[in-house]
């Protein structure tokens, strides 16, 4: 598994009486028994983390952990480690995390890194997320934005035509006219995806500890990754087979993964000669979209 050294804590969710050990194992105290009910990580069916709770599932049993009741960050950080950790190359195992800013744990596996590698460490600024949210976006949907864009300005020059009439003597000033109608719907959609990606990452500000924790950054010839650096010992990577494209914009480069979560790495964390060489290295290892 990944992420090996992180000791195990309990945590208390006294709204269900309950008393859970993490660790090497799941174990669950309930109403203040002595014997508690102890899991391996290998017999869970089902792991899924909202904006306010973990919840975790076996065949019989499902366990929710309200975010409120840990500690602090680093609590929160410290169990979605192990867990996610324990849960790295299971198979049948149903996962679903939400509001995530950075790849799951379960993504990693332990790696020996080279010296030939990229490292950088810092916080997440808005427009890094922002910038990469909007690029994610547009470039997905840039032909469907462009072609209603487009049929706008078509509809409207056969609108004004059929109301103006003399098509002769104001060919040009309804095709001017046709033409930034179609400009300014483009335009408008534009902005309205750049307000979404404020949104979500306001939302992730609000729901995801790892906003605000210093993070390390990693590409190497393994692999990559994005870790909190509270927990990172320099032995996790992301696989380049579980990567699926990247996309590059001024602030950043992201790096898709099959399970469509996302790690982006802030290109100002990197010296101004390297992040060329780091766009190259990553291109060499996976498409760019």
């Amino acid at each position: 598994m990944a992420f090996e050294s992180l000791p195990g804590f309990m945590i208390e969710v006294s709204q269900n009486n309950q008393t859970f050990i993490i660790g090497d194992y799941f174990a669950v105290f309930e109403n203040d028994s002595d014997m508690p009910n102890v899991y391996e990580w290998s017999a869970v069916r089902k792991y899924t983390e909202t904006s306010d709770h973990f919840t975790v599932s076996f065949d019989r049993e499902e366990y929710t952990l309200p975010k409120n009741a840990f500690l602090d960050n680093m609590q929160q950080i410290h169990f979605r480690t192990i867990a996610e950790g324990m849960l790295s190359g299971q198979k049948g195992v149903e996962k679903n995390v939400k509001s995530r800013i950075i790849p799951p744990k379960y993504d990693y596996v332990s790696a020996d890194l080279s010296s030939n590698l990229f490292t950088g460490t810092g916080v997440y600024a808005e427009k890094e997320i922002n910038t990469g949210s909007v690029s994610h976006i547009y470039g997905k949907i840039k032909v469907p934005i462009w072609f209603i864009a487009s049929a706008a300005a078509v509809l409207s020059f056969v609108a004004m035509w059929l109301i103006g009439g003399n098509l002769d003597k104001n060919y040009i000033f309804y095709l001017v006219i046709a033409f930034f109608i179609g400009l300014g719907l483009g335009t408008i959609i534009y902005l309205i995806l750049c307000i979404i990606a404020k949104y979500r990452y306001s939302g992730f500000l609000k729901r995801d500890v790892s906003t605000v924790e210093n993070l390390v950054f990693v590409v190497a010839p393994d692999g990559f990754g994005a870790v909190e650096q509270c927990i990172y010992c320099g032995n996790e990577l992301i696989p380049w087979s579980f990567a699926k494209y990247f996309y590059e914009t001024k602030h950043s480069i992201s790096i898709v993964c099959r399970d469509k979560s996302v790690c982006c790495i802030p290109k100002r964390l990197f010296q101004k000669s390297d992040q060329t060489s780091l766009v190259d290295f990553i291109a060499a290892r996976v498409e760019q979209d």
